[in-house]
């Protein structure tokens, strides 16, 4: 895959370029495992969503997804170009507050809200709290005691394309209007919007059409009993990015039985932004003219559209083994169960960074420090002929892998930004006393 779907390009060494500095450079002052955000492809990556939506619903924020990467200094980057935080635990709540996003710009979503978690968003007055059951209704009924305001809050609707698992209402009717009067009837909510989320790394336009057409039918029946108009239409579920794919049952099984890679992802079966824009208005305009609604505004989490790109993980090759069975073994020092668990269900592509004009040669298999056979970064991948030494970038590593991580045996990486040919530290490599440090000796 030509490196230029990323941006970066090659020095006079040959080595990867990313954010103007060179990958190999980098591991020399930063050490290995290594995570590098390129902080201009991240902005562009915002601006360039937000224009797509904005070229056909002026109404329209985006708001990025904290579970998918959730460094704070990736995240303030997102905040300081105009981006909105879509949080889902406590600690994402808290994280928003301490960096320094106004309220009005938080939405709180995710299945099974503390009561304590509640009262927090309901006293800082966010700008929207999705429900995700009758259980959590009661609860926020109970947490908006005393409030000063009306609590805004959405309906998580399950809308029968993409996810259909635990999360949000069935789209009944008889059920949703039921949980509006129910809250409303308190006097300290206001039900203001219907949210759907349909996934991760969706590319089909199908799905988000069908999404959206039922949020409509379901704003048209609550217009139609209750007389009044859905305000905004929060759209959530990771749209798809074209070098990555989520790996099928099949591939998964012909990859961890039989070592056969899977094949690369084809940009032509992921839209562009400009695309995803175009068609999710289109569906919204008609969908509100044909139930004769006021179009909503838009609130829409990319997830990891926004991320993935902008980040890539650097490992360095630390041994090599040839056994008699004509494996080659190229053991880093990035495990696939601490550091890169999205490998284990997404292709991502593997470059050489010390020498990326290279020819893939050889196949190896390419695997972590932890003492696990299922730590296994790439199966029998073909790469070009390596040595030890070597430096091999892990491509698309912004979306779940620094989410994911942990530190089982050994400490998480550092995290660096680049911009222009500069470097900046936005997360320390972890210490023995950081992992040690809630334990009691």
């Amino acid at each position: 895959m030509n490196t230029d779907a990323w941006g970066p390009r090659l020095n006079e060494k040959s080595h990867l370029v990313l954010g103007g500095c060179g990958a190999p450079e980098l591991t020399e002052i930063y050490g290995t495992p290594l995570h590098v955000v390129d902080t201009s492809r991240l902005r562009d990556s915002y601006r360039r969503f937000l224009a797509a939506f904005r070229a056909h619903c002026p109404r329209v924020e985006l708001f990025c997804s904290y579970k998918t990467n959730c460094i704070p200094g990736v995240l303030k980057l997102l905040h300081e170009a105009g981006c909105g935080a879509e949080v889902v635990s406590p600690y994402e709540l808290w994280l928003a507050v301490k960096l320094g996003v106004p309220p009005s710009s938080i939405i709180y979503n995710g299945p099974n809200k503390s009561i304590e978690s509640l009262r927090e968003a309901v006293a800082l007055n966010v700008g929207l709290i999705n429900v995700d059951s009758k259980a959590e209704i009661d609860r926020l009924i109970e947490a908006s005691a005393g409030a000063p305001q009306p609590v805004k809050v959405g309906l998580r609707i399950c809308p029968g394309s993409g996810s259909t698992s635990q999360f949000g209402f069935e789209p009944h009717a008889d059920t949703v209007v039921k949980m509006i009067r129910t809250l409303e009837d308190t006097g300290r909510v206001r039900v203001c919007a219907l949210h759907a989320h349909i996934g991760s790394g969706i590319k089909s336009l199908r799905s988000y059409r069908d999404s959206v057409e039922s949020l409509c039918l379901m704003a048209r029946e609550i217009k139609r009993r209750l007389n009044r108009e859905i305000e905004i239409f929060d759209l959530g579920g990771g749209f798809g990015v074209p070098t990555v794919k989520i790996l099928t049952v099949r591939e998964v099984a012909l990859y961890k039985l039989f070592n056969i890679p899977p094949r690369q992802p084809r940009s032509a079966d992921c839209p562009s932004p400009e695309t995803f824009g175009k068609v999710l208005s289109d569906a919204l305009h008609q969908g509100c003219t044909a139930h004769g609604l006021k179009e909503p505004a838009l609130r829409i989490e990319p997830g990891r559209a926004l991320t993935s790109s902008a980040q890539t993980l650097l490992v360095r090759v630390r041994e090599l083994k040839r056994r008699r069975s004509g494996k080659t073994f190229a053991m880093t020092d990035g495990g696939m169960q601490n550091i890169a668990f999205p490998l284990s269900y997404e292709y991502h592509e593997c470059l050489l960074a010390s020498g990326a004009e290279g020819r893939p040669r050889r196949r190896y298999f390419v695997t972590g420090p932890l003492c696990s056979i299922e730590d296994i970064l790439y199966r029998n991948w073909k790469l070009p002929e390596l040595k030890e030494g070597d430096i091999l970038a892990i491509m698309d590593a912004g979306a779940y892998f620094t989410s994911f991580a942990n530190n089982f045996s050994f400490p998480r990486p550092a995290v660096v930004a680049v911009s222009n040919g500069t470097h900046t530290v936005l997360r320390r490599r972890e210490t023995f006393n950081h992992m040690s440090a809630v334990d009691e000796f």
